[in-house]
């Protein structure tokens, strides 16, 4: 626990001290955006390796992000995302750690495949009946692009989060810019996009 807390402090001084963007937000309504046809998630399961995603609080200061998602008998999907915490101020580390989570994935809808809802422990659930991992467009074996949007109410501005994920560590898809134009066309922010960083793993 105490371990837990002292890394919260550190996270949140760091926040304050490099004025991190944690969200990507703005006014209007989530796009809807056409999911992969025919998703097939025996294809889809397996370790990926985040490109590029929008800032995120739960992956503030997080490099060399991996997402593993393995298929259980239930129908369900385990995932594990696990990364390194690399706090820096000023352009030096102050904070460094591996870490990880253990959460679930499930299709809600099977005539909808390609979205799914995925929890991880202590995280608020809202609502549980809407999906909030989206895929986009995947050909299962180089990229992926995942997007998620939420709005609690008209007069709030819409989050969103997206990633860009590979199968081969630390390098960059060669459809990222084509997974990127698809977003635009749906008025998506794409400069809201990150690289990730793999030259310290």
């Amino acid at each position: 626990m105490l371990l837990i807390t002292s890394s919260l402090c550190v996270l949140f001084y760091a926040v304050s001290l490099t004025n991190a963007q944690l969200f990507a937000w703005s006014y209007g309504p989530c796009p809807e955006i056409p999911r992969k046809q025919n998703f097939d998630l025996q294809k889809y399961v397996g370790k990926w390796y985040n490109s590029e995603t929008f800032p995120a609080p739960f992956q503030f200061a997080m490099d060399c992000i991996t997402a593993e998602y393995t298929l259980k008998p239930d129908g369900t999907v385990k995932v594990n995302n696990s990364a390194v915490r690399d706090i820096k101020i000023f352009g030096k580390t102050i904070f460094k750690q591996p870490t990880y989570i253990i959460g679930e994935a499930k299709v809600l809808d099977p005539s909808k495949p390609a979205d799914l809802y995925v929890k991880f422990p202590g995280q608020p659930e809202f609502d549980k009946t809407r999906a909030n991992y989206l895929v986009l467009d995947t050909d299962y074996v180089n990229y992926s692009l995942v997007y998620s949007c939420s709005r609690l109410a008209s007069i709030f501005p819409k989050v969103e989060f997206a990633w860009i994920l590979g199968r081969v560590r630390g390098q960059k898809p060669a459809q990222t810019d084509q997974l990127k134009a698809l977003l635009t066309s749906y008025k998506v922010n794409v400069k809201n996009f990150k690289t990730v960083d793999w030259s310290s793993c």
